[in-house]
């Protein structure tokens, strides 16, 4: 069983809030969208991505006859060839929006999405909106960043303490609607009972520190209470660092 609860919040510099949430207890999906582009664009991209990731895998769940716009890899499970899917047909809606109308060009957005069936969580990511798995007191990304910093950490050219400082920690290598063909993160993750799964933009976890979501968190998963107050106390610590982005969180909790 799945409980679920999300918040988005606009932040204390922002004019608008370009963040998106999608919660789908029903299909098990769940998702955060930070969209990026000029006059508020952002929020359409946003906006177009997670409709469209809903459509695909509503359309696809519990049906033999799913058409595969982008061919079916045998290497995948289904849930990830569906997850797959949803995250590039949504790259190609915005992208074509984009090139489509003078207005629109340059949006795109992150998306960071969850789907779960039985005691496994698909997950799929592209941009630095990210997934956490706190479990018996131990939290971990599930996914990691498509910026400039975080290939340079990855390849042992940029040393991780360097990053939070970095002129070009927020430069994006990959974001749905900013190219034709990205690279999409997919993986499967097995849960196991009392397991929290926390999807954030970077308005919070930019701007928060690990120690205080793992602080937060930590309280919440020895409580059998509602997550509501957990997504309420890491808002407030993103708006407590004066938020100068958007901020977007929702937490999940597995319960076997």
């Amino acid at each position: 069983m799945i409980a679920a609860y999300g918040l988005s919040d606009i932040g204390c510099v922002r004019g608008s809030n370009e963040d998106r949430i999608l919660l789908d207890v029903r299909l098990g999906l769940f998702a955060v969208a930070d969209g990026m582009g000029g006059h508020s664009y952002g929020e359409v991209a946003a906006e177009l991505a997670l409709a469209i990731v809903r459509q695909y895998v509503k359309s696809s769940h519990g049906r033999s006859d799913v058409t595969w716009p982008f061919g079916y890899n045998p290497n995948l499970t289904a849930d990830q060839n569906r997850l797959l899917t949803a995250v590039r047909l949504a790259n190609r809606k915005v992208w074509e929006r984009s090139e489509g109308s003078a207005e629109y060009a340059g949006m795109g957005t992150t998306v960071a999405a969850v789907l779960i069936t039985g005691d496994t969580a698909t997950v799929a990511s592209v941009g630095d909106s990210r997934v956490y798995l706190f479990r018996r007191g131990l939290l971990q990304p599930l996914t990691h960043d498509d910026t400039w910093v975080g290939a340079m950490v990855r390849q042992g050219t940029l040393d991780p303490s360097e990053v939070a400082q970095h002129p070009m920690r927020n430069v994006l290598t990959q974001a749905a609607g900013a190219r034709e063909e990205i690279e999409i993160q997919i993986l499967d993750y097995t849960l196991a009972d009392g397991d929290l799964l926390l999807l954030s933009s970077d308005g919070l976890h930019g701007q928060v520190a690990e120690e205080t979501i793992h602080s937060i968190l930590s309280d919440a998963a020895s409580s059998a209470s509602d997550l509501e107050q957990p997504a309420a106390l890491l808002i407030e610590a993103a708006r407590d660092r004066s938020a100068p982005d958007n901020v977007s969180c929702i937490l999940l909790r597995y319960t076997a």
